[in-house]
């Protein structure tokens, strides 16, 4: 069985649209996943088979409802897997692409929701760099240059993942406004 691995998938797509028309796009060309892990977002592993004529459903709930599972899969949605509160869902289709969302509010309520949460954690990163940046001055103050250079490239590391989150709400941000 022939495999393939791809790096950091969710990293790269990070707009859950974009991200579900890669897996479609994937699945077409005949690499598919049988099961998305936890991990998967880091490194995710395709089988080569049979093109298929997927729609996928990239659906972030952090407290779903008791019946969650059970709505979709009364749907005919087929549950892939979960990696932290992002909920994977994929239905087979022939002709028309089936919509998981039953309106336009639903799918603009779920893409808020990933805003929000990539929000919350750019501002937790932006809280951590404000304390590192305040042990800086208080360890140069104090003349424990070892301790700032240490201080410093952990805000250095911070900064650069908060970058990347503040993209990724930009991202997230302009597939809002289509």
């Amino acid at each position: 069985m022939e495999k393939k691995a791809v790096w950091f998938s969710v990293f790269r797509r990070v707009v859950p649209a974009d991200y579900e028309e890669w897996l479609e796009k994937m699945a077409l060309q005949g690499w598919n996943v049988e099961k998305i892990r936890q991990f998967d977002s880091f490194r995710m592993v395709f089988h080569k088979s049979e093109p298929r004529r997927y729609r996928y459903v990239f659906d972030l709930n952090a407290f779903p409802k008791a019946d969650y599972r059970n709505t979709y899969e009364q749907f005919g949605w087929e549950f892939v897997g979960q990696m932290a509160s992002c909920f994977v869902w994929r239905k087979t289709y022939t002709d028309i692409r089936p919509e998981s969302f039953s309106d336009t509010e639903s799918l603009v309520k779920r893409n808020k929701r990933v805003k929000n949460a990539v929000t919350a954690a750019l501002i937790l990163f932006l809280l951590g760099i404000a304390v590192l940046m305040a042990g800086i001055v208080v360890c140069g103050l104090r003349g424990l240059w070892e301790q700032v250079m240490e201080l410093a490239l952990e805000a250095f590391l911070l900064a650069f993942i908060a970058g990347y989150l503040w993209w990724v709400t930009r991202q997230i941000r302009k597939n809002l406004e289509r």
